[in-house]
């Protein structure tokens, strides 16, 4: 419940790619490069950070029904007895395509720094065709090795569905044919997910796991947020205020509001029920001020709700929490990001006089 506080008052090296230079770009076709010319181990090797496993895991779900594809948490038992460095280096050049799932610090750490070195290696040695470079966030410096004009696949903008077609065809172009789909095939598909609907309707009631990961996340996540306005107005020049406390919180600029604040009406549930209703973290956009947790104030206005997110939470196929909002996945890692750009996009439309002040 929130309540209402008065306000009185690169070069030619790179051609023979397709190129999707910015989200929402359509891909443009150029003449194809040399393609590899022995036959790869892989068809598909996956590059990517610890914490987007998630993503790495879904992707990889997807392609191995079809592909053979390098994944190094299910192949760990490819390295066993070896040299590990180079065990980690062989995969990228014994693939036709190689796929980098990129945000910083991807290439500063320890094994993503070897991948890094592998690949970009490949590439001036075969050349980029065989690069899928898919950029998650719209922050993210490209490394600069990679040329400007080749492949930044924007995932915001193309979504799973997108990438998947989009490495299929590349890996297609590089000489890889799609395995069908058989009865044994389906059956660890279907298997595979028999066992995760059972494991996520264990955790989605597990009292401990939603205490121990959901509010957790919710509340370093709400402080997180903090920091993040701490530093828009420190680095940008912005005038917002807010403050979290639990699993509540509230930040204003002008005369916009944000308030955020979870919602469960079961203690040991975190899924939808017929009977008690959603279990969702509202996240509603206000014209109007809203007064913040630990904060006094008297009602002169009533503020009204422009727009009310709902994020809910889920479980990743790797039994990791994650928040969907419609079609939308949020990892936990990301939730303090996701709010505040939805509070910048309130604000942007606010200074674009797109958002109507409130009656005083």
């Amino acid at each position: 419940m929130w309540h209402t506080l008065s306000t009185a008052g690169r070069s030619s090296a790179d051609e023979g790619n397709t190129t999707f230079d910015n989200e929402g770009d359509s891909p443009v076709a150029k003449p194809a490069l040399t393609a590899v010319t022995t036959v790869p181990k892989y068809d598909v090797a996956i590059s990517f950070l610890a914490k987007d496993e998630v993503i790495a895991k879904e992707l990889y779900d997807r392609l191995n029904e079809v592909f053979n594809v390098f994944y190094f948490p299910h192949n760990q038992e490819d390295l066993v007895g070896t040299n590990g460095l180079e065990s980690m280096r062989e995969p990228f050049f014994d693939s036709r395509v190689v796929v980098v799932l990129y945000r910083e610090p991807w290439g500063k750490t320890p094994w993503t720094g070897v991948e890094e070195t592998a690949i970009g290696e490949r590439c001036l040695k075969q050349g980029w065709l065989g690069l899928v470079f898919v950029n998650l966030d719209q922050t993210s410096a490209t490394p600069k090795w990679v040329p400007t004009t080749h492949i930044r696949f924007g995932m915001r903008a193309y979504g799973m569905e997108g990438l998947v077609g989009a490495i299929k065809a590349r890996v297609q172009e590089q000489g890889g044919k799609l395995v069908p789909v058989n009865a044994v095939t389906e059956m660890s598909r279907v298997q595979r997910e028999a066992n995760f609907l059972a494991d996520r309707e264990a955790l989605m009631r597990d009292r401990r796991w939603i205490e121990r990961v959901v509010h957790a996340n919710i509340t370093s996540s709400l402080q997180e947020l903090m920091v993040l306005m701490k530093k828009a107005n420190a680095e940008h020049g912005f005038d917002i205020v807010g403050a979290a406390e639990g699993r509540a919180c509230v930040m204003r600029s002008n005369f916009i509001s944000l308030g955020i604040g979870w919602h469960q009406p079961i203690f040991n549930r975190v899924e939808d029920d017929p009977q008690h209703g959603e279990c969702f973290l509202r996240v509603s956009e206000f014209s109007g001020t809203v007064l913040m947790p630990g904060e006094r104030g008297w009602v002169m206005h009533e503020p009204t709700e422009l727009k009310r997110h709902k994020l809910k939470a889920d479980v990743s196929e790797t039994r990791d929490l994650i928040w969907k909002e419609k079609k939308a996945i949020v990892p936990a890692s990301e939730l303090a990001d996701h709010l505040m750009r939805i509070f910048l996009d309130l604000l942007l439309r606010a200074n674009r006089g797109q958002v109507q002040r409130p009656a005083i």
